[in-house]
Parts: C-alpha cells; structure tokens; sequence
C-alpha cells in the first residue's frame, strides 16, 4: 500500500479559502457513503492544486490516497496504475477494464480511501475507479462529467481566477514584496496580463526570481511585444530558456497524447546522452514548465498548447522513435521474428523479457497515440512497427476493442504502403482480436485474407495454423453448450486446416514450427493419437514454459476424453500453480472447467460446483467476461 502522504501545497498558494471549505462541507454531509466532488475551472487555474491542498490538510480523515491522471488513456491503463500502488504486477492483473475495476474495489473495499482523479475527459472514465468504502472521497479535476451528478450526487467546486489580490500574494511569495513594491505599475500590469491565471503567475514569479537584478518593467515590456493572449508569459519564459531546453520543450510539445514522458524518450529524440538531458529537463522544472513526477515529467495543458505550435518536425522524430524502440523492446518481450521478414537489417533490443514487458506496459498509452499520429501523418511504416509492438500487451485479451483499432490501422497502412507481409500480421492481429471478443465469423474472415497474401511457405502455414483456431474455439464452445451438430461442423474444419498446417510445418523443417503445429493438432486428434503428439511437441517445445503449460493443458484434457478421468484430473491440478505463477489465467480457466467435466462424469457433483466456482472466480477476477458468462450457466445447470 502506498504510504499516506499528499504533495503539500506551494507556498505561494493563495485564494480558495471558500472552494476549501466546500470540499470539506461535501465530504462532511456524505459520511455514510462516498463523497465526490468536481472542481472545474480554466486550465492554469490551480484546480489540482486546490484538491492537493485540501487533502493536505485533511490526511486524518483517510486510510489511503491515490493520485492518477487519466486524459486520454485507456481505463484499464489507469487501474493498472492503481493496482501497481497496491503493489501488484503486471502479470498479477486481470486484463479487462471490468475485472480491474472490481480488484480495485475488492482490494480497497476496507479502506477509507482519498482518491484524486486529475484530467477527467468523462464520466465513464471516472465510474470504473470508484472505491467503496463510506467516507471515502474522490475529487476529480476535468469536464464533461455531468453523469457523475445525476448518478453518483457528485457535487461541483468552481475555482475562479485569482482575485488581484491573490495574485500580488503569489508574486510576492515568489518574487518578495520590496521588487514589486518598487515598481507598482509594472506589477499590476503583470497581474493583468496573467488575467488570474494560477499557472502564469507561477512561471511568471519564476522568471523574475531567476533574474533578480533585472527589473519588472524589462518583463513586461518583452511580454508587451508578444501581444496580450494567453501565451505571452510561456513566450518570454521559453526564450529565457537556453537553446538545448528550448529544444527539450519542444520535445514535449510535439509529444503525442498527453502522456507522462520518460526521459531516455527526450534524450533519444534530441540525441543527447541522458545526463545532460536530465540537467535540460531540470531547467525546465525549475521554470514550472514541466513537472518531476517521480523519474517521468509532465507538461501541464496549458503549457502544452503552448509548446505544440513551436514543435515542427520534432512530432515526426517522436513518433518515428517510439515506432523503432517499442518494435526493438517488443521483439525482446515476445520473440516472433516476423520484424526482421518485413524490415531486414532489424536488430532486437537487449533488454531481459520481463523488463521489455516491463516497458511496453508502461509506455502502452503512449504508443497508442503515437500510432494515431502516425497514421494521420501518413508514416504508414510507424503505423505497423507501433501496431506489432502493441501485441506482448494485447496478446492474452486485455484490451480487445483497441488491439482491433489499432489493428485495423495497420491494415490500412499497409496496404497504402504496398506492405503484403505487414498486411498480413496486422490481419492476424485483427482476427485474434475478433477471436478475443467471440466475432468467429469475422476472425475466420480475416484469417482467410490471410491466406491469400502469403507469399512464403511460413506465411501460408501461420495463416492455416490461425484459420484452424479460429475454427477450433467455436467449435468446443459449441459442444459445451450442447449443440452438437455445429460443434461437429466447426471441428471438422479445425482438423482439416490443423492437419495441413502439419504438413505445411513437415515441409518447411523447422523444429520449433514443427511442435507447435503438433500441439495445435492434438486438441483435435482423437485421444491416442493426441498423446504421440504432445510428446512430440514437447520434445521442440520444453525450453518454454508456457508452451509446456499448454502441452500439459491438453495431455490432461485429452485424458479425460479417453476416460481417464482421474489421472486427467491429475495432470491438470498440477498444472496450477505453474500457469498462475506466468498469469496463464486462460489456461487455468480451462484446467478446471475440465477437471469438473470429469467430476461430473464420475458423480461427484458438488466436486464439479467447487471446480466451477473456483474458475468463476479467476475469469471475474483476471477479466475473461465471455468465459465468466459461460461459467455462470454452468453453475445454474449445476443447481
């Protein structure tokens, strides 16, 4: 658990006595439920800051408290965030947004919990982060979130612009009251111009303490011939700026989205080592241009309108950046060698695999919008190196809906691009994508497409193998679901694809290939002939873990088809504690759905019901809500 401790305000904090003392009237009078109050404001206006400063002041009323942004970041994105504050791993966590938001209450539900939303965009966003417990208190800083007032009473706090006085109380904290004094004009002329903007103020009193010897009148003449809109103060205060930070500011105005920014990210996009970039960064903190938010830095909205214009062709050197290092990691998370087929010359990274897991994790929002910016841009090749670098992340089914957009785009890009290979991974991905949310007809679909861009004898065996799974899985749903005649159909067109796929892998030798299209194939052999060829596959396949998970998967299940029941039950029991420890929660799902076949089988129906629940639980936890439904009939039938 995160330790409680909230940011304390600025000294030079002023003005929102009275928004303080609504925020804590709306906690006061929802003490036996969660309290929630939106403070809305101009951007620069201090709305953060304000919630920070309460909480602050109110640390006793809360067990815990939890900061998160959210923009335009998936939601399932931010509770990974949240759930990494309660100390779990990425491979601890469920992929969905539904399972997420539900271990995020469950794990909070005894706590008192401060919660602080910054950058809400819409109510939605907003409902999946929640807590439960009464006394609670989530303040969230954004618009657009009427829904939160009509279903969850949350109540508004309007912070208005810094009254004159307010503002001659920042200035003076940060600049001292004998300069302003010594030029009064210059001073309220200042003040005006920063039209009560918290944000400009500070960058501001930030310019002129940094010049102590230079007087007000120097700074507002220089802001003068920038006009009188809202920029003229970044105006001055990028010009202040040496060259090399005038340069890492435009690094973060042309940075996509508006995610929080590594700082190997702005070393790389201006070729500096990452020491000196660190010094550039700082001098932009030290400006308040940019936030320190513990090794990764932020540039406020306002800024960021700022800072955008003056970016140029540094947008494309960003994007092109995180294309090639997110490839290079990707192919260090999850080796397919399919980048080196499409780009030859391609060179891997070197980071170990949970490191590039790691990464990608942590920098999927930004790659996301870095792969809508270059789609925009028309760099159709960054469109589908950012495409195939998301999938280590969307692999196991988090994020269904924007693995198929993201997909969908790379398709695009590569057929603008003439890209055949790229065309079709990317129609690969997108089926795996209509597999993930049980669109059967549509997976098979492009799995076919698939077929007729190969053009190698590997390409045509990985589009077989994909079309023979995508008839697989709507096949043995159909045959746990009782219809029979379908489940036949669909099953004898997985064989036909999965024997071809086999005799493809034969021809083309290569040993790895040559496992895989045997384990594939025994899911639809008869149980003899299945057992030959685990065996096999496991002789190619044994150095992975994972696959040696699924070998043992479908050497229980097919057991259990035999008859063996027991010993099946065995063999996937085993199983568990393996897959749980790789966040194979798919696989665990199934082991126990099997191992309740058998129990059934034997009799023992209650058995059957502990086995089932037990799956229930893993599938609403870890996000699998089409495996959850399936659950749940079960369990009725069961009584």
């Amino acid at each position: 658990m995160p330790a409680l401790q909230v940011q304390a305000p600025p000294v030079h904090y002023r003005n929102n006595e009275s928004q303080l003392n609504a925020l804590t009237r709306i906690h006061d009078e929802a003490a036996d439920r969660v309290a929630m109050a939106i403070v809305r404001g101009a951007p620069g206006s201090g709305r953060t800051t304000l919630c920070e400063t309460w909480l602050h002041r109110h640390l006793d009323r809360f067990d815990r408290f939890f900061p998160v942004r959210l923009g335009h970041r998936a939601g399932a994105d931010v509770l990974a965030e949240l759930l990494a504050m309660l100390g779990y791993r990425p491979d601890e966590m469920p992929g969905s947004l539904e399972a997420r938001s539900a271990m995020w209450r469950i794990r909070t539900a005894k706590y008192r919990v401060a919660l602080l939303v910054d950058d809400a965009l819409s109510a939605a966003e907003v409902k999946a982060l929640l807590p439960t417990h009464a006394g609670s208190y989530v303040l969230v800083v954004g618009s657009g979130l009427t829904g939160l007032q009509t279903r969850h009473s949350a109540r508004e706090v309007e912070l208005e612009p810094l009254s004159h006085e307010a503002a001659l109380g920042v200035l003076t904290e940060l600049v001292g009251e004998d300069r302003l004094a010594a030029e009064p004009g210059q001073r309220d002329e200042l003040i005006r111009i920063c039209a009560g903007s918290a944000a400009e103020l500070t960058v501001a009193g930030a310019l002129l303490a940094k010049s102590p010897n230079r007087p007000l009148q120097r700074l507002v003449a220089r802001i003068r011939e920038k006009g009188a809109l809202a920029s003229p103060v970044f105006d001055v205060a990028y010009e202040r700026l040496t060259e090399p930070a005038q340069a890492a500011y435009r690094v973060f105005g042309a940075h996509p989205g508006d995610g929080d920014v590594r700082l190997e990210t702005v070393a790389a996009v201006l070729g500096f080592d990452e020491f000196d970039t660190e010094d550039l960064v700082q001098e932009l903190v030290d400006a308040m241009l940019v936030e320190d938010i513990g090794g990764r830095y932020r540039m406020s909205a306002l800024a960021r309108l700022h800072a955008a214009p003056l970016a140029g062709e540094l947008s494309a050197a960003v994007v092109g950046y995180y294309a090639k290092q997110s490839l290079a990691i990707a192919e260090n998370a999850l080796p397919r060698g399919w980048a080196g087929k499409v780009w030859p010359g391609f060179t891997a990274g070197s980071l170990s695999a949970e490191d590039a897991r790691t990464w990608l994790f942590a920098e999927h929002a930004n790659l996301v919008a870095a792969a809508e910016a270059a789609l925009l841009d028309g760099t159709h090749e960054d469109v589908i190196r950012l495409a195939m670098a998301l999938w280590p992340v969307y692999k196991d089914g988090g994020y269904p809906v924007e693995l198929a957009a993201v997909s969908q785009d790379a398709v695009q890009a590569a057929q603008a691009g003439s890209l055949p290979l790229a065309e079709g991974l990317a129609r690969t991905q997108l089926g795996f994508a209509r597999m993930q949310r049980r669109e059967w007809a549509a997976a098979q679909e492009q799995f076919s497409a698939v077929v007729e861009l190969a053009a190698t004898p590997e390409e045509y065996a990985s589009a077989v193998e994909a079309l023979g799974l995508a008839c697989f899985e709507p096949g043995l749903l159909a045959r746990r679901q009782g219809r029979p005649e379908e489940a036949d159909r669909m099953l004898a067109q997985a064989e036909h694809h999965l024997r071809r796929n086999l005799a493809l892998a034969e021809e083309i030798g290569v040993p790895r290939r040559l496992g895989l299209a045997r384990m594939h194939l025994a899911k639809v052999a008869p149980p003899a002939e299945a057992a030959a060829l685990l065996v096999a596959a496991e002789e190619a396949l044994g150095a992975e873990p994972d696959n040696r998970v699924k070998i043992r998967l479908w050497r229980g299940r097919k057991l259990i088809e035999a008859g063996s029941f027991e010993e099946g039950a065995a063999e996937l029991a085993e199983l568990g504690p393996v897959a749980e420890r790789l966040g194979m929660h798919r696989e665990r799902i199934a082991a126990l759905w099997s191992c309740a076949e058998a129990a059934l089988a034997r009799g023992y129906r209650d058995q059957a019901k502990a086995h089932v629940e037990d799956a229930l639980g893993i599938a609403r936890l870890r996000g699998y809500s089409a495996e959850a439904a399936d659950l749940v009939l079960v369990l009725d039938q069961l009584g």
